[in-house]
């Protein structure tokens, strides 16, 4: 309907908002037909398949699924933890040795 008041001579005053009208018709449609296809891909049989018992299900899905990722989530934080922790270990036990050395040094130094 655009294109063919783009071309009509009454409408050439309007042919950048026309164009603008016609862009935005093209991202709708094409965020309807996004829409559709993950429709499509999803697990909803359709409408009259989607009772009280269905809609539950589809929550607590949700529910774990967020749940899982949050558990990740943590897992990876709490790996991060330990292994800071164990480098800072590694880094104090070598400080440590550092120090033992350097005593032992002083020390025979001031016997000799």
């Amino acid at each position: 309907m655009l294109s063919l008041c783009e071309r009509v001579p009454r409408f050439l005053n309007f042919k950048s908002e026309i164009s603008n009208l016609k862009l935005k018709g093209e991202n709708i449609s094409k965020q309807l037909h996004g829409w559709i296809e993950s429709l499509k891909n999803s697990k909803i049989k359709g409408i009259k398949f989607l009772n009280n018992k269905e809609r539950e299900k589809i929550a607590h899905d949700k529910q774990f699924e967020e749940f899982d990722a949050q558990m990740a989530e943590f897992r990876r934080q709490h790996l991060e933890m330990l292994e800071k922790r164990q480098q800072d270990t590694a880094s104090a036990r070598a400080t440590a040795e550092l120090a033992e050395d350097v005593l032992a040094a002083s020390i025979r130094i001031s016997g000799e």
